[in-house]
């Protein structure tokens, strides 16, 4: 069920876009880490905090509970930018990335992520827990989603598991290529056959009880009069019929072959999930930023870019053709953004453009509904029917630089009651993350 929080910000099912989703007593542990995997993936590391810890209280089983729990911990920054809370956290990090390797001692993403924190925590400190020397001699290949996880705690884009994810999202745009536009492509309905079925099955009987009737009075004028109109009616009726069932079944044929193989819901998340690692990559290198010259990990913003087809999965969440995704890099005094348009079927970037500007800059920072068309935030949005779908409804993030300068992210296009999520926008933890910075450089 869709609903709003008291932020304004939508819930749908395990989509979190707020920090006010409150878990029952009922809620299983598996749902529990949906929420939370959910929340990691909007930035909204407290409510995952929450998750996790309630779905380990309730037996959440393997060793994924309290490595996520860790990565929540942690909430987007490595333990050198955390400040005097640094060794409080660690020590609380060790904990649960601990009692992870004793529940599934070969689990390569856990001893992977405690290497990349040890290494920027425990350089010029005394470490009580094991070394990295034997967290490495243990280390097999790390899954791919689980390296895109560790990789804003590793020293540099040159780290081997950054590479890695690298790889990975290239070779996502090339498997990606023969099948992707089939997703925004309508499945048929079956056809509705029975007329042409009762064409054929009337059209049989009549030519049939024509032939009969031929048969039996060869030398019956009357009856032969009788039959030759019936039998040639009853056969044109059932060639008619056939004729139609033929047409209807081939078209809905063609049509189903044009939208398979269709990939799958999770299939297109996976997809976008590595083009945002590889986005994030291309930002660093163009506006030429080290991980450590960042407060925390790079924030992203997306929303569906205009023109865009749309179709929505059978989990009911709404996925995008076109994308606008905005980078923001988080320093000290400064921000660094990078924005630019992702044809997420071509697999191309366009529209880029690339500033920094100190925090004292911004003078508005928001998120806002617009409710019916105004000038200028109207998006153009085809459905699978390739007709144009009314967007009555817009929600954007949106940041004024100067007082003239605008940054602005679509991050919702749907209304209340229509049983309709997104995916992951960040805008809501990006905004937290931006007005926290406001906060500490207004001091």
């Amino acid at each position: 069920m869709a609903g709003y929080d008291q932020r304004n910000q939508r819930v749908f099912g395990a989509q979190i876009n707020a920090d006010t989703v409150i878990a029952s007593v009922t809620t299983s542990p598996d749902e529990l880490m949906g929420y939370g995997r959910r929340a990691i993936a909007e930035g909204l590391y407290p409510k995952a905090v929450e998750f996790f810890t309630e779905a380990i209280a309730k037996g959440a089983a393997g060793a994924d509970p309290h490595y996520y729990l860790a990565l929540a911990l942690l909430g987007g920054r490595k333990p050198s930018r955390m400040g005097s809370g640094a060794q409080r956290t660690m020590d609380q990090v060790d904990e649960h990335l601990g009692r992870a390797l004793r529940i599934e001692p070969t689990a390569a993403h856990v001893r992977a992520l405690w290497i990349a924190l040890k290494r920027d925590h425990y350089a010029d400190r005394i470490d009580h827990g094991p070394s990295v020397e034997e967290l490495q001699a243990g280390l097999g290949a790390v899954a791919p989603v689980h390296a895109a996880e560790i990789t804003p705690f590793t020293e540099s884009r040159e780290d081997p598991l950054w590479q890695a994810t690298l790889a990975v999202a290239r070779a996502g745009i090339e498997a990606r290529r023969p099948n992707v536009h089939r997703y925004f492509i309508r499945i048929p309905n079956p056809p509705l056959l029975g007329t042409a079925k009762t064409m054929m099955i009337i059209g049989g009987v009549l030519a049939g009880l024509g032939l009969i009737l031929l048969l039996i009075a060869l030398k019956e004028t009357v009856l032969c009069c009788l039959a030759v109109p019936l039998g040639i009616g009853g056969a044109v009726m059932l060639v008619k019929g056939f004729q139609e069932y033929t047409s209807l079944t081939s078209a809905y044929q063609r049509d189903l072959a044009a939208s398979q193989p269709r990939p799958t819901d999770e299939q297109m998340d996976l997809w976008l999930y590595f083009d945002k690692f590889g986005i994030r990559d291309h930002a660093l290198r163009h506006l030429d930023t080290a991980l450590d010259d960042l407060v925390c990990e790079p924030q992203l913003v997306i929303g569906p870019a205009s023109p865009t087809q749309q179709a929505r999965g059978q989990d009911g969440v709404l996925r995008f053709s076109r994308y606008k995704i905005v980078i923001l890099l988080l320093g000290q005094s400064r921000i660094s953004v990078f924005s630019c348009e992702w044809d997420f079927i071509r697999c191309i970037v366009s529209n880029t453009d690339a500033f920094d500007f100190r925090y004292r800059d911004i003078t508005g920072l928001r998120m806002r509904q617009l409710h019916g068309v105004t000038e200028g935030s109207q998006l153009v949005i085809k459905g699978e029917d390739g007709q144009d779908v009314p967007v009555h409804f817009n929600k954007i993030f949106e940041m004024i630089i100067a007082g003239t300068d605008r940054i602005a992210v679509t991050i919702d296009v749907t209304e209340q009651g229509t049983g309709t999520g997104l995916q992951p926008t960040g805008a809501t933890a990006t905004e937290r993350l931006i007005r926290r910075q406001l906060d500490e450089a207004g001091r």
